[in-house]
C-alpha cells in the first residue's frame, strides 16, 4: 500500500486480511478508502459491507449496499449481502427481492437458496421455499441445515409430519448436539402426540442452549400435555 495507495487489487486483499483478523475498524477504513478511489468498483462496498457484518450490525451493511444496488444489479455479492443483511433484520420482503436476483445471476448458490428459502417461508411462500429446499437436499442429502428448516417449516404447517420426522432424524444423526435440531424433531413427536418421545428430545436440547425462548415455550407444551394426561 505504501508503495501505491490507491492500488484497489492491494487495498482490497489488506481490507480482507484485516476482515479474517477481525481488525475490523482498520478493515472499514482501507475499504471506504476504495470506494472514494474506485468507486465503481464493487469490491470496495463488498468489503465495507463484510466489516459491518463480521461486527454484527447489518443495519450498517445495508446503508452501505443499498444505495448501490441498481448499480450492481448484475453483481452477485452485492446482490446476496444485500438479500442476506435484510434477512438477518428479519425485513423478509426487501430479502426476496435482492436473493431472487443474486439467483439469477448465480442460481447455484447454496447460500443464497438457504437464506431466500427462510426469508420465503418467513413470509409463508411455501411453494417456494419447499421447492428450495427439495432442491438443496436432492443435491446434497447430507445438508443438515435444509434438512432441519425444511422439516420446521412442515411441523409448523402441520403437514406431511412423516416426511418431516425423516428429514429431522437424519439431521439429528448427523449433528446429534445441535440443540435446534433436537428441537424440531421433538416438535414433530408433540405434533404427532407422542410426549414422552418429544420431551426426551426437547430435554436434550435443553441441556444444550437451556435459555432459549422457542425450545422453553415447547418444552412448556410438552409438559402440559403430559400433566393432562396423567
Amino acid at each position: 500500500v505504501n508503495m501505491n495507495h490507491f492500488d484497489a487489487t492491494i487495498m482490497h486483499f489488506l481490507s480482507n486480511i484485516y476482515i479474517e483478523q477481525s481488525i475490523l475498524d482498520s478493515a472499514g477504513i482501507i475499504a471506504n478508502q476504495i470506494i472514494e478511489h474506485h468507486p465503481s468498483d464493487p469490491r470496495g462496498y463488498l468489503d465495507a459491507a463484510l466489516a459491518e457484518l463480521n461486527n454484527e450490525n447489518p443495519l450498517g451493511a445495508i446503508k452501505i449496499l443499498e444505495p448501490v444496488n441498481k448499480r450492481f444489479n448484475d453483481e452477485f455479492s452485492i446482490q446476496y449481502l444485500l438479500g442476506s443483511s435484510y434477512q438477518q433484520l428479519e425485513k423478509y420482503d426487501r430479502a426476496t427481492v435482492v436473493l431472487r436476483q443474486s439467483l439469477k445471476i448465480y442460481p447455484e448458490s447454496r447460500g443464497a437458496r438457504h437464506t431466500l428459502a427462510i426469508a420465503s417461508d418467513a413470509l409463508n411462500y411455501w411453494t417456494e421455499s419447499d421447492s428450495l429446499y427439495e432442491g438443496l437436499i436432492s443435491t446434497d442429502a447430507n445438508d443438515v441445515q435444509a434438512l432441519n428448516n425444511y422439516s420446521y417449516s412442515l411441523v409448523e404447517r402441520n403437514i406431511q409430519l412423516n416426511k418431516a420426522l425423516a428429514m429431522a432424524k437424519k439431521a439429528t444423526e448427523l449433528e446429534p448436539e445441535n440443540a435446534a435440531y433436537l428441537d424440531t424433531i421433538g416438535w414433530i413427536y408433540y405434533k404427532m402426540g407422542t410426549y414422552e418421545k418429544a420431551r426426551e428430545y426437547l430435554e436434550k436440547s435443553l441441556k444444550n442452549d437451556k435459555d432459549n425462548p422457542v425450545i422453553l415455550e415447547h418444552m412448556g407444551d410438552i409438559y402440559h400435555k403430559l400433566d393432562a394426561s396423567d
